[in-house]
């Protein structure tokens, strides 16, 4: 059963040490890890389960390697968390509680993605912490460039997390998604079919680099 959920942004520079001496997003990572814990603490949630993109749909150990290195050496250890993953395990609270780190392949059918959803939905009671972007395609530097639909399309992503339009998001086209860049398609999926009844509240819409950021609780 998921008691609630919160979306936060899947930006490689929350990552501390990512975006240079600079933390150009310092703020946007306290107010993610503040979002999660205080959902967290509200629901008296023990258990989380991070969800976000990866190789393969696959739960990852608690305890694996960080993968940070893949922006500055290259040099990434075998069996290192996905990026996303990375983003949720560093945001969950130090409380002690248990933390799943549930991997969705990047390539995941809408049907795959909402299988995943189904089951997650249907074990232990758990906060969902999903980590997704939208579109990179919002401005001339974005990292997929400027696209001229990602604009209505980000307004829209945004409307149906904000009113926990899971319909909505059920519905994302994977070859528009591709196209615009916006890799946070499977873990807003699985987040679609995880949850039922919870009411929607969008904390914060914002593209510093051309892509989409979004905070969001289900509650």
């Amino acid at each position: 059963m998921i008691r609630a959920a919160v979306v936060v942004p899947a930006a490689p520079a929350l990552l501390p040490g990512i975006g240079g001496t600079a933390d150009p997003l310092a703020d946007v990572r306290e107010r993610a890890a503040a979002l999660v814990a205080t959902t967290a603490g509200a629901k008296g949630a023990d258990r989380l389960v991070v969800v976000g993109s990866g190789p393969a749909t696959r739960v990852w150990p608690g305890d694996a390697p960080s993968g940070a290195a893949r922006f500055t050496t290259g040099r990434v250890p075998d069996g290192a968390l996905p990026t996303d993953l990375e983003i949720g395990r560093l945001l969950a609270p130090s409380t002690g509680g248990e933390v799943v780190l549930q991997s969705v392949a990047a390539d995941a059918t809408p049907q795959e993605c909402a299988d995943l959803g189904r089951e997650l939905a249907a074990g232990p009671p758990a906060v969902l912490v999903v980590v997704a972007d939208g579109p990179a395609t919002l401005t001339e530097k974005a990292p997929g460039h400027l696209q001229l639909d990602a604009a209505p399309f980000a307004a829209e992503l945004s409307r149906a997390v904000a009113q926990a339009d899971s319909a909505a998001l059920a519905a994302l086209d994977p070859a528009v998604c591709d196209r615009l860049w916006m890799r946070g398609r499977p873990a807003l999926q699985v987040l679609a079919a995880a949850t039922d009844g919870l009411a929607g509240q969008l904390v914060a819409d914002e593209a510093p680099f051309g892509v989409q950021y979004l905070l969001a609780r289900w509650a």
